[in-house]
């Protein structure tokens, strides 16, 4: 009898166990989604995405979504909105990105702030401000989240 009720109690633990963590699981794609973040020091709207001018801005709500924590999340940031990216507004880990907007783009971005997201370092999606974060960004990561 006490080894029913010791395998009845394991069995218990491990169905509580299984139902606790099945909101959790983590997420991945074929190849490592990464969201990059364009944006430019004098960018006004940069700042409300950023949360900077009233503190509570749409990247800190990306960031802890689920779809925020499914990416690797890098900004890249030129000193002004007038110059186009040059290689030196990326950081070493970012370089692999700077020829696709050097020959892509010709170092411009269409507008600010914008998102690429990419797979692996294939381009998936461009997004150009919040409402295309809604529309555009978050879909692109759903559909590849497993």
């Amino acid at each position: 009898m006490k080894r029913i009720n010791s395998v009845t109690k394991l069995l218990v633990a491990a169905a509580f166990f299984a139902s606790a963590t099945a909101g959790t699981t983590a997420y991945a794609a074929a190849e490592p989604l990464t969201v990059v973040y364009w944006s430019a020091k004098d960018c006004r709207w940069c700042t409300w995405w950023e949360g900077t001018l009233i503190g509570s801005g749409g990247e800190a709500k990306f960031l802890k979504s689920p779809e925020g924590k499914a990416v690797r999340y890098i900004v890249v940031k030129k000193p002004t909105l007038a110059a186009p990216f040059t290689e030196r507004d990326f950081a070493a880990d970012q370089k692999w990105l700077w020829p696709r907007v050097k020959n892509e783009t010709d170092g411009k971005i269409k507008g600010f702030p914008s998102f690429s997201l990419y797979e692996g370092e294939k381009f998936v999606a461009y997004a150009l401000g919040e409402p295309d974060v809604e529309g555009k960004l978050l879909p692109a990561i759903r559909a590849r989240m497993k």
